[in-house]
Protein backbone atom coordinates (compact mmCIF):
# COMPACT_ATOMS: atom_id res chain seq x y z
CA UNK A 1 0.00 0.00 0.00
CA UNK A 2 1.31 3.44 -1.20
CA UNK A 3 1.83 6.18 1.56
CA UNK A 4 -0.27 8.24 -1.38
CA UNK A 5 -2.94 5.89 -0.47
CA UNK A 6 -2.87 5.11 2.98
CA UNK A 7 -3.05 9.26 3.49
CA UNK A 8 -6.00 9.18 1.20
CA UNK A 9 -7.51 6.42 3.81
CA UNK A 10 -6.90 7.68 6.60
CA UNK A 11 -8.46 11.59 5.69
CA UNK A 12 -11.18 9.33 4.17
CA UNK A 13 -11.59 7.21 7.48
CA UNK A 14 -10.82 10.52 10.19
CA UNK A 15 -14.16 11.90 9.88
CA UNK A 16 -16.34 9.04 10.58
CA UNK A 17 -13.71 8.70 13.55
CA UNK A 18 -14.63 11.87 14.71
CA UNK A 19 -18.26 11.20 14.35
CA UNK A 20 -17.63 7.80 16.18
CA UNK A 21 -16.15 9.68 18.88
CA UNK A 22 -19.13 12.64 19.59
CA UNK A 23 -21.85 10.04 19.04
CA UNK A 24 -19.98 8.18 21.85
CA UNK A 25 -19.68 11.15 23.65
CA UNK A 26 -23.26 12.02 23.60
CA UNK A 27 -24.44 8.43 24.68
CA UNK A 28 -22.02 8.72 27.37
CA UNK A 29 -23.65 12.33 28.58
CA UNK A 30 -27.12 10.88 27.93
CA UNK A 31 -26.68 8.12 30.75
CA UNK A 32 -24.82 9.87 32.95
CA UNK A 33 -26.84 10.31 35.42
CA UNK A 34 -29.83 7.81 34.52
CA UNK A 35 -27.19 5.43 36.03
CA UNK A 36 -26.85 6.63 38.85
CA UNK A 37 -31.19 6.88 39.63
CA UNK A 38 -32.80 4.41 41.78
CA UNK A 39 -33.65 1.55 38.97
CA UNK A 40 -30.61 1.18 37.27
CA UNK A 41 -27.36 -0.69 39.07
CA UNK A 42 -23.65 -0.07 38.93
CA UNK A 43 -21.04 -2.35 37.00
CA UNK A 44 -18.96 -5.07 39.09
CA UNK A 45 -16.91 -3.18 41.68
CA UNK A 46 -18.06 0.45 40.82
CA UNK A 47 -20.96 2.56 42.49
CA UNK A 48 -21.70 5.82 43.88
CA UNK A 49 -21.60 7.63 47.62
CA UNK A 50 -22.83 10.46 48.52
CA UNK A 51 -22.60 12.89 51.89
CA UNK A 52 -25.07 14.83 52.71
CA UNK A 53 -25.56 17.98 55.24
CA UNK A 54 -29.13 18.31 55.58
CA UNK A 55 -31.46 20.79 57.74
CA UNK A 56 -35.50 20.71 58.34
CA UNK A 57 -37.75 23.55 60.03
CA UNK A 58 -41.32 22.99 60.21
CA UNK A 59 -43.92 24.78 62.52
CA UNK A 60 -47.07 23.67 60.85
CA UNK A 61 -48.61 20.15 61.70
CA UNK A 62 -51.26 18.58 59.35
CA UNK A 63 -53.50 16.65 62.00
CA UNK A 64 -54.23 16.59 65.92
CA UNK A 65 -51.37 17.87 67.68
CA UNK A 66 -52.85 21.07 69.90
CA UNK A 67 -49.28 20.93 71.73
CA UNK A 68 -47.13 21.58 68.65
CA UNK A 69 -44.94 24.71 68.42
CA UNK A 70 -41.58 23.99 66.15
CA UNK A 71 -39.57 21.00 64.78
CA UNK A 72 -35.80 21.66 63.77
CA UNK A 73 -33.38 18.74 62.44
CA UNK A 74 -30.23 18.64 61.45
CA UNK A 75 -28.24 15.70 60.21
CA UNK A 76 -25.01 14.60 58.48
CA UNK A 77 -25.87 11.41 56.24
CA UNK A 78 -23.59 9.08 54.17
CA UNK A 79 -25.36 7.00 51.36
CA UNK A 80 -23.67 4.68 48.90
CA UNK A 81 -24.17 2.02 46.42
CA UNK A 82 -21.57 -0.84 45.42
CA UNK A 83 -22.23 -2.64 42.76
CA UNK A 84 -21.38 -6.99 42.98
CA UNK A 85 -21.57 -8.31 39.45
CA UNK A 86 -24.30 -10.22 37.48
CA UNK A 87 -26.45 -7.48 38.11
CA UNK A 88 -26.48 -7.58 42.36
CA UNK A 89 -25.74 -4.54 43.74
CA UNK A 90 -25.66 -3.34 47.80
CA UNK A 91 -26.84 0.03 48.81
CA UNK A 92 -27.57 1.63 53.02
CA UNK A 93 -27.74 4.93 55.01
CA UNK A 94 -26.19 5.52 58.63
CA UNK A 95 -27.25 9.34 59.68
CA UNK A 96 -26.02 10.97 62.70
CA UNK A 97 -28.40 13.34 63.92
CA UNK A 98 -29.64 16.82 66.04
CA UNK A 99 -33.29 17.42 66.67
CA UNK A 100 -35.13 19.86 68.48
CA UNK A 101 -38.82 19.99 69.47
CA UNK A 102 -41.08 22.68 70.93
CA UNK A 103 -44.49 22.62 72.53
CA UNK A 104 -46.69 25.61 71.72
CA UNK A 105 -45.35 27.52 74.92
CA UNK A 106 -41.95 27.28 74.89
CA UNK A 107 -41.20 23.98 76.53
CA UNK A 108 -38.23 22.23 74.55
CA UNK A 109 -36.92 18.98 74.06
CA UNK A 110 -33.80 17.87 72.05
CA UNK A 111 -31.61 14.93 70.94
CA UNK A 112 -28.27 13.90 69.29
CA UNK A 113 -26.75 11.06 68.19
CA UNK A 114 -26.84 7.92 65.78
CA UNK A 115 -30.73 6.94 63.97
CA UNK A 116 -31.35 4.46 61.74
CA UNK A 117 -29.37 2.06 59.69
CA UNK A 118 -30.83 1.05 56.41
CA UNK A 119 -28.94 -1.68 54.06
CA UNK A 120 -30.32 -3.87 51.19
CA UNK A 121 -29.67 -5.63 47.89
CA UNK A 122 -31.13 -4.49 44.57
CA UNK A 123 -31.09 -6.65 41.42
CA UNK A 124 -31.69 -6.11 38.04
CA UNK A 125 -33.46 -7.40 35.85
CA UNK A 126 -33.39 -6.29 32.27
CA UNK A 127 -32.18 -3.11 30.75
CA UNK A 128 -34.09 -2.79 27.38
CA UNK A 129 -36.92 -1.82 26.36
CA UNK A 130 -36.57 -0.01 29.89
CA UNK A 131 -34.77 -0.77 32.93
CA UNK A 132 -36.71 -3.34 35.55
CA UNK A 133 -34.99 -3.92 39.12
CA UNK A 134 -36.36 -5.04 42.54
CA UNK A 135 -34.67 -4.30 45.94
CA UNK A 136 -35.10 -5.88 49.46
CA UNK A 137 -34.17 -2.89 51.98
CA UNK A 138 -34.20 -3.91 55.97
CA UNK A 139 -33.91 -0.45 58.64
CA UNK A 140 -31.75 -1.18 61.64
CA UNK A 141 -32.53 0.53 65.17
CA UNK A 142 -29.82 -0.63 66.92
CA UNK A 143 -27.53 2.77 67.60
CA UNK A 144 -29.98 4.71 69.78
CA UNK A 145 -32.78 4.42 72.37
CA UNK A 146 -36.12 4.20 71.65
CA UNK A 147 -37.08 5.53 74.92
CA UNK A 148 -35.78 9.33 75.08
CA UNK A 149 -37.73 11.87 75.49
CA UNK A 150 -37.36 13.06 71.51
CA UNK A 151 -36.75 9.46 69.89
CA UNK A 152 -33.93 9.17 66.87
CA UNK A 153 -36.12 6.44 65.79
CA UNK A 154 -39.29 4.35 66.73
CA UNK A 155 -36.95 1.36 67.37
CA UNK A 156 -38.67 -1.69 65.55
CA UNK A 157 -36.87 -3.16 62.01
CA UNK A 158 -38.78 -2.47 59.21
CA UNK A 159 -38.57 -4.78 56.09
CA UNK A 160 -39.26 -3.37 52.50
CA UNK A 161 -39.88 -4.87 48.98
CA UNK A 162 -39.74 -2.18 45.84
CA UNK A 163 -40.38 -3.11 42.08
CA UNK A 164 -38.16 -0.06 40.53
CA UNK A 165 -38.47 1.29 36.75
CA UNK A 166 -36.10 3.48 34.63
CA UNK A 167 -35.65 4.57 31.36
CA UNK A 168 -33.73 7.27 29.54
CA UNK A 169 -35.19 9.94 26.78
CA UNK A 170 -32.37 10.52 25.27
CA UNK A 171 -31.59 13.24 24.43
CA UNK A 172 -34.59 14.82 26.97
CA UNK A 173 -33.23 12.98 30.13
CA UNK A 174 -34.39 10.28 32.10
CA UNK A 175 -37.57 9.32 34.19
CA UNK A 176 -37.86 6.30 36.69
CA UNK A 177 -41.14 4.87 38.83
CA UNK A 178 -40.88 3.03 42.03
CA UNK A 179 -43.69 1.27 43.95
CA UNK A 180 -42.70 -0.97 47.33
CA UNK A 181 -44.39 -2.08 50.84
CA UNK A 182 -42.68 -1.68 53.61
CA UNK A 183 -43.41 -4.47 56.30
CA UNK A 184 -42.98 -2.27 59.96
CA UNK A 185 -42.67 -5.24 62.96
CA UNK A 186 -44.54 -3.31 65.78
CA UNK A 187 -46.97 -1.81 66.34
CA UNK A 188 -47.13 1.48 63.80
CA UNK A 189 -48.45 1.16 60.41
CA UNK A 190 -46.99 -0.64 57.23
CA UNK A 191 -46.89 1.58 54.48
CA UNK A 192 -47.18 1.90 50.92
CA UNK A 193 -43.58 3.64 49.53
CA UNK A 194 -44.01 5.41 45.96
CA UNK A 195 -41.47 7.55 43.67
CA UNK A 196 -41.52 9.54 40.63
CA UNK A 197 -38.19 10.78 39.01
CA UNK A 198 -37.57 13.01 36.12
CA UNK A 199 -33.50 13.98 35.43
CA UNK A 200 -31.72 16.11 32.67
CA UNK A 201 -28.05 16.94 32.35
CA UNK A 202 -27.49 20.15 30.78
CA UNK A 203 -24.13 19.35 29.51
CA UNK A 204 -21.47 16.51 30.46
CA UNK A 205 -21.25 18.47 34.17
CA UNK A 206 -24.22 20.28 35.69
CA UNK A 207 -27.65 18.63 35.82
CA UNK A 208 -31.34 18.96 37.56
CA UNK A 209 -33.31 15.93 39.07
CA UNK A 210 -37.00 16.45 40.54
CA UNK A 211 -38.87 13.67 42.80
CA UNK A 212 -42.11 13.35 44.05
CA UNK A 213 -41.40 10.82 46.83
CA UNK A 214 -44.73 9.75 49.01
CA UNK A 215 -45.26 7.44 51.66
CA UNK A 216 -49.46 6.09 52.35
CA UNK A 217 -49.84 4.32 55.19
CA UNK A 218 -51.70 1.04 55.47
CA UNK A 219 -53.97 2.12 58.37
CA UNK A 220 -53.42 -1.35 60.22
CA UNK A 221 -51.49 0.01 63.40
CA UNK A 222 -52.14 -1.85 66.83
CA UNK A 223 -52.76 1.48 68.26
CA UNK A 224 -53.69 4.84 67.50
CA UNK A 225 -53.63 7.51 70.15
CA UNK A 226 -56.93 10.13 69.55
CA UNK A 227 -54.11 13.05 69.82
CA UNK A 228 -50.82 12.78 69.55
CA UNK A 229 -49.57 15.16 72.46
CA UNK A 230 -47.45 12.02 74.35
CA UNK A 231 -45.33 11.36 71.30
CA UNK A 232 -42.35 12.45 71.41
CA UNK A 233 -40.88 13.24 67.54
CA UNK A 234 -44.10 14.23 65.66
CA UNK A 235 -42.15 12.77 62.61
CA UNK A 236 -42.37 9.28 63.81
CA UNK A 237 -46.45 8.89 64.38
CA UNK A 238 -47.61 5.34 64.55
CA UNK A 239 -50.25 6.59 61.11
CA UNK A 240 -48.96 9.07 58.72
CA UNK A 241 -49.50 9.89 54.53
CA UNK A 242 -46.81 12.29 53.10
CA UNK A 243 -45.55 13.60 49.68
CA UNK A 244 -42.86 15.75 49.24
CA UNK A 245 -41.11 17.10 46.54
CA UNK A 246 -37.49 17.72 45.81
CA UNK A 247 -35.34 19.75 43.40
CA UNK A 248 -32.22 19.61 42.86
CA UNK A 249 -29.54 20.90 40.82
CA UNK A 250 -25.68 19.11 40.80
CA UNK A 251 -22.29 19.75 39.21
CA UNK A 252 -20.08 16.49 38.53
CA UNK A 253 -16.36 17.85 37.87
CA UNK A 254 -14.08 16.13 35.32
CA UNK A 255 -15.48 14.05 32.48
CA UNK A 256 -18.30 11.44 32.18
CA UNK A 257 -17.09 7.78 32.43
CA UNK A 258 -14.71 8.73 34.97
CA UNK A 259 -14.20 8.32 38.97
CA UNK A 260 -15.32 11.74 39.79
CA UNK A 261 -16.50 13.97 42.52
CA UNK A 262 -19.25 16.01 42.25
CA UNK A 263 -21.70 18.87 44.36
CA UNK A 264 -24.98 19.04 44.98
CA UNK A 265 -28.00 21.16 46.31
CA UNK A 266 -31.57 20.43 46.57
CA UNK A 267 -34.52 21.58 48.46
CA UNK A 268 -37.32 19.58 49.67
CA UNK A 269 -41.05 20.75 50.40
CA UNK A 270 -43.96 18.96 51.71
CA UNK A 271 -46.77 18.96 49.46
CA UNK A 272 -49.46 17.03 50.64
CA UNK A 273 -49.98 14.68 53.53
CA UNK A 274 -52.62 14.21 57.01
CA UNK A 275 -50.73 13.70 60.55
CA UNK A 276 -47.41 14.86 59.43
CA UNK A 277 -45.43 17.89 60.05
CA UNK A 278 -45.11 20.29 57.36
CA UNK A 279 -42.20 22.27 56.70
CA UNK A 280 -38.73 22.92 54.39
CA UNK A 281 -35.46 20.87 53.44
CA UNK A 282 -32.23 21.86 52.40
CA UNK A 283 -29.57 19.56 51.23
CA UNK A 284 -25.88 20.26 50.46
CA UNK A 285 -23.85 16.83 49.39
CA UNK A 286 -20.38 15.52 48.25
CA UNK A 287 -21.03 13.29 45.71
CA UNK A 288 -18.43 10.92 44.32
CA UNK A 289 -19.13 8.20 41.26
CA UNK A 290 -16.21 5.78 40.95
Amino acid sequence: MTATYQNKLSNTARPFTKLIVATSALVALSFSQATLAGAWVAAKDSGYGKLSLNTYSADEFEGDSPNFGEFNSSNVTYYGEYGLGSNFALYGSVTYQWLEQQDNVGNEVTSNGLGDTEIGVRYQWQAEPFVLSTSLLVKLPYLYDEDDALPRGNGQEDIEFRVLVGKSLYPYGYFGVEAGYRLRTDAPSDEYRYLLEYGIDFNENAYFRTKLDGILSANNADEISSSNEQVGNLTLLPEFDLGKVELTVGYNFGRPNKKRWGLEFTYTKEVYGENTLQGDGFQLALTRVF
